[in-house]
């Protein structure tokens, strides 16, 4: 008696009634008499697999019948560490689960962003100090809620079109998984919309970050290399770096952007940079780094070199989610707003 654990993300019925019957076909056996069968995908990160599937926050068992579950418990018992709860339930209200997972997580990074841009719209707005507070709040969580630049990776965008075709498949409404992957979807255009007045002809883009995430040599979907696409559409000239990502980038780019061995050959060349990764090499940056090129422009997408570079001469910094203070129009709004003279 063996026990068969599907353990990728799937629809809702792709268990019971795509897998099993080949199954059941191939083997001339039957599920519950002969083998077992269940649903349990690993909550898991690239980067950090291990530590994740022994550490879950919970172990997720969809079962084809009772045994099949607690077999599998049992396994899951001996080999995780801690005491992490197994949720059993049947293999749809499973896949549903999983799927439920990233998507939730995606509408959250979403909706941070969402506060990272208001917050550069209001005098003294802070994204770092609002979603501080926020999370706080033990309904909320701090968790996947830093304001900066969207999402990427092979899991995060394909599960909210998975969500939303299930839905509608079924006649049903998925307005916020398909919102919340349209404005994902939509921040590269917005960000390479707000830097067109400035890039022109012969102006060198710096991109720092190339895999969808820090510490990754992972390229699909990242922001990083749609900013680079579109950058480079748009008439600028793009150079690029990555700690671990840059054979993937060239791989992806072929050749559209120039992808540099090291941050300071970036450097030595930009106008402007965009720092789309929170790398720890990055980090790890001071204003010489960038003063040696000259005059130079640096967008921050995760505010990692704000008390580095702010106020320093020949850097005009961007700290993206934060206020310019000597904007006077943000003010001016909202005085009119509520019917004051600014």
């Amino acid at each position: 008696y063996h026990i068969i654990v599907l353990t990728s993300t799937v629809l809702p019925g792709a268990t019971r009634f795509g897998l099993l019957p080949i199954l059941e076909k191939v083997s001339g056996k039957k599920a519950g008499r002969d083998f077992g069968l269940c649903y349990s995908p690993e909550f898991i990160a690239l980067g950090s697999v291990i530590r994740d599937f022994l550490n879950p926050d919970f172990t997720l068992c969809g079962e084809f019948d009772e045994r099949s579950g607690s077999e599998l418990e049992e396994f899951y018992s001996k080999v995780m560490f801690g005491n992490s709860p197994c949720k059993r339930m049947s293999l749809e209200n499973a896949e549903l689960t999983k799927i439920s997972v990233n998507t939730f997580v995606t509408t959250k990074i979403t909706f941070a962003n969402m506060l990272a841009d208001l917050c550069e719209r209001i005098p003294g707005g802070n994204v770092d100090v609002v979603t501080d507070a926020l999370g706080t709040d033990s309904r909320i969580g701090k968790k996947y809620l830093t304001g900066a630049i969207g999402y990427g990776g092979p899991c995060f965008p394909r599960d909210n079109v998975a969500l939303s075709y299930m839905a509608r498949t079924l006649d049903s409404c998925a307005d916020i998984a398909e919102t919340t992957d349209r404005v994902n979807r939509s921040m590269a255009e917005t960000i390479t919309e707000r830097l067109r007045p400035i890039i022109k002809h012969g102006v060198t883009v710096a991109i720092l970050g190339l895999a969808y995430k820090p510490s990754s040599h992972v390229v699909e979907e990242s922001q990083g290399i749609y900013l680079a696409k579109l950058l480079s559409e748009a008439g600028a000239r793009v150079v690029a770096y990555d700690p671990l990502a840059n054979e993937s980038a060239n791989a992806e780019m072929k050749g559209k952007i120039v992808i540099m061995d090291s941050v300071k050959k970036c450097l030595d060349q930009a106008d402007i940079v965009l720092i789309t990764t929170a790398d720890e090499e990055f980090k790890n940056l001071t204003a010489e780094d960038f003063i040696k090129s000259g005059n130079i422009t640096v967008y921050d997408f995760w505010r990692i070199l704000k008390g580095e570079l702010a106020d320093k001469e020949k850097i005009k910094y961007v700290a993206i989610g934060c206020s310019d203070d000597e904007n006077k129009a943000q003010a001016k709004f909202l005085t009119q707003l509520w019917g004051q003279e600014a």
